[in-house]
């Protein structure tokens, strides 16, 4: 992971573009971790989230070729952003993001993003709303017109010893929703049956408007 929290394939994708004369919009930004990396090359970042506390976050750090708004990705009119020469995206998305980013780029104009794929922490017994097979991405990808570039799946299993260190993997913030819609349930059978990791799997790919 670049900077220890961006996908490393994801910032190689986007730095293979000629990305000093372009504008890019980063999708659900959040505190910025993404966009940062992006415009120590880039000629401008624009990023978007619909948190207000992380945009926040993102201004304080902002630089003169940074811009942040608190904007919903999947609602938004992408195109009142003003030019958008590449759509990128870290763990956000969504088929409206993919549709919306479809409108705003110019022919030629590229998506590239990193996703949870189908099979992230499976281990809470059913997948998140906002996976993707590798299947259906291309799908929708291709039926949005996009042309697919690349399009992996890189997954990896995490240790742990007991369920606060799952937790620690989860995340704090997410094991309260786990707990609300029973995935917590679910892993607390998983390792009373002798389960001790987690499958991290993400989605990364770079398509092309055509």
């Amino acid at each position: 992971m670049a900077s220890g929290l961006v996908n490393k394939t994801l910032v190689k994708l986007i730095f293979e573009e000629p990305v000093d004369d372009y504008t890019i919009l980063d999708v659900g930004c959040g505190a910025g971790a993404l966009s940062f990396i992006v415009a120590e090359k880039a000629k401008s970042v624009v990023g978007i989230d619909i948190s207000e506390e992380a945009i926040m976050s993102a201004k304080k750090r902002a630089r003169e070729n940074t811009f942040f708004y608190v904007i919903d990705a999947d609602t938004a009119d992408y195109t009142a952003l003003g030019r958008i020469d590449m759509v990128v995206s870290h763990l956000c998305m969504s088929n409206r993001i993919i549709e919306n980013s479809y409108y705003v780029l110019p022919k030629e104009g590229k998506i590239a993003f990193a996703c949870f794929h189908a099979k992230h922490l499976i281990e809470g017994g059913r997948r998140s709303r906002f996976s993707y097979t590798r299947k259906e991405m291309k799908n929708v990808l291709e039926k949005t017109g996009f042309t697919v570039e690349y399009l992996e799946v890189e997954s990896e299993k995490i240790p742990f010893k007991n369920m606060d260190e799952a937790i620690a993997v989860i995340g704090h913030k997410k094991a309260g929703k786990w707990q609300s819609d029973g995935r917590l349930q679910n892993l607390q059978n998983y390792i009373d049956k002798g389960g001790r990791s987690l499958t991290k799997s993400i989605l990364v790919g770079k398509a092309r408007k055509e």
